[in-house]
């Protein structure tokens, strides 16, 4: 709140006290005139003044006069209570400078003073009507009932011993956000007051923030003059100190605040600070700030310096929750730089210089509205490994299968919809070595806009395991639901070393190229996964796939030809020349039918299924053994009769096994049709028994068994 407020309020009860005594001073006995102050309060505010206590007057040696308790209405359309409400005041001033046209006032004391300050839902405030300090004179000459006028207007305030503020409290109330604020037990002592003069001032309080367990008692100490025509006011060796408890924490937090010189130049519309020193436990904030000021109209520019500190200790002394980290070490070491440009609903940071851990961050950022969040920002970092401050328990499991957008995705559910919904951000990462979920992504960019629940965000890989990666998100929270798409691409990606990141047990190797869309509705994380469908489509080039020999199997199955070269054969692994498929997900199962694999021997296809719940693994493949391979003139030759296996098992552990009950080799079809040219007669006798006891039909069915049609 502004302190100009405090001032006039304040002003405006020394007004009246002023009031009382110019009243006093020409008239006998003041408590009969306490209805012609009302009245002139009442013209010149529009409020009620309730003068509750006795007026008392003193003459000798000092001219004083003491009120009792009074009261000020509140502006119409607020709150039903005192605008202001004031137990006890006391001023007492040298009775020879008055003879002079001047005043020495001996001390000014305002005791139990309460001050409710509020703002409507259309941001009007309670405080517009109180008078300006330049309606003395007006105000003087109002009660004087046509007497002659004092020059109150000609009055040069020589000197005031002291000022004091006892025990007041300061009630702020913002109608649109309904959230209270509160700064208690103040107590105010300025020393003996001389224009142009250094002039000592102590503050104490206690702010508190009712509905977040916040409290802070403050205590401030300054040197201050003030020009005689109240344009320049300059303060030396301010020191702040807050004492900060917050619910939740194990201890306080004490923070002090220094600022070894201020200047205000009204007529220069100008405001200078130097040595701006902010320190809290092991934190050190410095600053040299410069800028204007304009009526409530301010604007300041700066370098400002946050030296080393431990940002995991600073936020548990803060109440913020630290999950248990990955690394221990995290959030341990941190600096910021930045040059500051603010005003009073913006804020500029430009040359950011951040070093958290080992991890150098540069950039700028700007905070075009406090009313309605909108950010612009342009960070650009060095090496980053975000699997160092994810929790501890989540990080193992999210790093299998966690794609870069997928982890925006579950970033962006994680922060509360109406925040989102009023936040705008245009933003820009661009990070040289990023790790992820376990996974490295070199020269990494990332482009994030939000406005009004709309989220877009584009990133890209230029390096992701020899190979490249990009992706685009969409979310859309402006609905019930909210509905979210997935775009992402890799291209040639060594599988390898992409599978050894992903802390997987299932061994490949080769080039990947693959693509997935994938759109889901829901309230939750937990909903979206639920309701995720979408098309995947992969292509694995000189695969090797480790611990499984296709070969191998058919060998002990007898299923062979004596084609089949030796060479080709590898006891440990079984090698594809490609390995491709198109697939849908649905209800959290990947269904391909469209699954094709070829060998040095073998052209296989199939369908089946992975259920990402359980990572269960369920495919059909059939193959076929390769006769001749193909040539510039014809095509791949296959022998005829396919053979079935199953791949069951889990991703990470797969089984594999072949229907041996199903398979006939060419060489075993030639075996039999030989036997049966040999004794067709005696087959054919058998077969027409056969039909003369069971039924006509069945000798069909035997003959096609052996190859008779």
């Amino acid at each position: 709140m502004p302190v100009k407020i405090i001032l006039s309020v304040i002003a405006a009860l020394l007004l009246l006290t002023v009031i009382t005594i110019f009243t006093v001073y020409f008239l006998i006995d003041p408590n009969n005139y306490k209805p012609e102050i009302v009245a002139a309060v009442k013209q010149k505010t529009g409020r009620e003044l309730n003068l509750i206590g006795d007026l008392k007057l003193s003459v000798l040696p000092w001219l004083g006069i003491s009120t009792g308790s009074m009261t000020l209405s509140n502006k119409a359309g607020f709150q039903d209570q005192s605008f202001v409400t004031l137990d006890a005041s006391d001023i007492k001033l040298n009775l020879l400078p008055l003879l002079s046209k001047k005043i020495n006032v001996d001390h000014i004391v305002l005791k139990g003073l309460v001050l409710n300050l509020e703002k409507n839902a259309q941001g009007e405030n309670n405080w517009d009507s109180v008078p300006a300090v330049n309606t003395t004179a007006q105000a003087a000459s109002a009660i004087n009932n046509n007497e002659e006028q004092f020059a109150v207007n000609s009055l040069a305030v020589l000197a005031v011993g002291g000022i004091a503020i006892e025990n007041a409290q300061i009630n702020w109330r913002d109608q649109a956000t309904g959230k209270p604020l509160l700064f208690k037990d103040i107590n105010l002592k300025i020393d003996s007051f001389a224009f142009d003069k250094p002039v000592a001032l102590n503050l104490s309080g206690l702010f508190i923030k009712p509905d977040s367990g916040y409290k802070a008692a403050i205590q401030l100490s300054s040197q201050f003059i003030v020009s005689e025509k109240l344009d320049t006011f300059v303060f030396n060796n301010s020191e702040l100190q807050a004492t900060v408890n917050i619910e939740n924490t194990a201890k306080p937090i004490v923070a002090t605040l220094a600022v070894a010189n201020m200047l205000l130049d009204k007529p220069a519309q100008s405001l200078k600070t130097s040595g701006v020193k902010l320190v809290a436990d092991d934190m050190v904030i410095s600053a040299d700030l410069t800028g204007v000021y304009l009526d409530d109209h301010y604007a300041l520019q700066g370098p400002v310096i946050m030296s080393n500190f431990n940002l995991r200790e600073l936020m548990a002394r803060l109440g913020i929750k630290i999950a248990d980290l990955s690394d221990k070490q995290a959030l341990t070491e941190s600096s910021v730089y930045f040059n500051v440009s603010a005003s009073e609903n913006s804020l500029d940071l430009q040359d950011i210089s951040v070093s958290i851990d080992n991890t150098q961050i540069n950039g700028s950022a700007r905070l075009l509205s406090f009313v309605e969040p909108t950010v612009a920002i342009i960070l650009i970092a060095d090496h980053l490994d975000v699997d160092r401050y994810l929790p501890s328990a989540k990080n193992h499991v999210a790093s299998k299968w966690l794609s870069p957008e997928a982890a925006m995705a579950l970033a962006t559910f994680s922060i509360p919809t109406d925040l989102l919904s009023r936040l705008a951000i245009d933003g820009q990462l661009s990070v040289a070595s990023l790790k992820l979920n376990g996974l490295t992504l070199n020269d990494y960019q990332l482009n994030l806009n939000a406005s009004k629940g709309l989220i877009r965000a584009q990133q890209s890989a230029k390096g992701f395991y020899q190979g490249a990666y990009s992706g685009n998100l969409s979310v859309d929270m402006l609905n019930a639901k909210s509905l979210l798409a997935l775009d992402e691409k890799i291209t040639r990606v060594n599988v390898e070393s992409l599978l050894k990141d992903s802390k997987t047990k299932f061994q490949m190797t080769g080039i990947v190229d693959g693509s997935w869309q994938l759109k889901g509705l829901g309230q939750s994380i937990d909903e979206l996964k639920s309701s995720v469908t979408g098309d995947i489509h992969f292509l694995f080039k000189d695969t090797e796939i480790k611990s499984f020999n296709l070969q191998a199997m058919l060998d002990r199955a007898h299923v062979s030809t004596d084609a089949i070269d030796s060479a080709h054969v590898n006891h440990d692994l079984t090698r594809f020349s490609s390995l491709s498929g198109n697939s849908v997900l649905a209800n959290g199962i990947i269904h391909t039918n469209d699954l094709v694999a070829t060998t040095a021997t073998l052209h296989i296809k199939g369908k089946g299924s992975v259920d990402l719940n359980t990572e269960q693994l369920d495919y059909k493949l059939q193959a076929q053994l390769i006769k001749a391979a193909a040539t510039a003139t014809s095509a791949e030759q296959f022998y005829d009769t396919p053979i079935s296996m199953a791949v069951t098992g889990s991703l990470s552990q797969p089984n594999y096994a072949l229907d041996v009950s199903a398979l006939l080799t060419e060489k075993n079809k030639a075996k039999i049709a030989d036997f049966v040219d040999k004794n067709k007669d005696k087959i054919d006798g058998i077969v027409n028994k056969i039909d003369q006891k069971i039924g006509p039909g069945v000798s069909n069915l035997l003959k096609g068994l052996f190859g008779k049609h």
